[in-house]
């Protein structure tokens, strides 16, 4: 059986598909360094060390309880043995407001969150807290109650 041997002049590559590629790359880079434009980062501005080591309490703090299931909760005082009774909020905004007019909002806030607290329910409490101008905020995570 003979087989026969084309010209290498005969051989062609497609430029179709190639230029399809090209443009599709093109496309794909410019929508990617677009969207860096649009990301918007959460401002956050760590303590000093130092700070850390305190040992006095700060009881300025007022505490809102966020548990696994993303529900608020806010002190509502404690029981004999001092631990916190907490009561369900309904709205963390209008609860937020109410409490930047009687405390202030430049008094800090703390977020107790559960452990199993789904991430985005503590991002949302940070948001709407921001939105509010409360300007000293922290998270705090703690073991769930079992």
């Amino acid at each position: 059986m003979r087989i026969e041997l084309t010209s290498e002049d005969d051989a062609q590559v497609p430029l179709s598909p190639l230029i399809d590629c090209v443009f599709l790359l093109l496309i794909f880079f410019l929508v990617t360094t677009m969207l860096k434009f649009k990301e918007k980062q959460i401002p956050i501005t760590l303590p000093d060390p130092t700070t850390s080591l305190s040992e006095d309490a700060n009881s300025d703090v007022y505490v809102i309880g966020i548990d696994e299931k993303g529900q608020y909760f806010k002190v509502a005082g404690a029981n004999r043995n001092g631990s916190r009774k907490w009561e369900k909020l309904d709205d963390l905004a209008a609860f937020l407001n109410e409490l930047g007019k009687i405390r202030g909002k430049d008094r800090p806030l703390q977020f107790a969150a559960d452990r199993e607290t789904p991430f985005q329910t503590v991002i949302k409490a940070l948001d709407i807290a921001q939105l509010q101008e409360y300007t000293k905020v922290e998270v705090k995570t703690r073991n769930p109650a079992k």
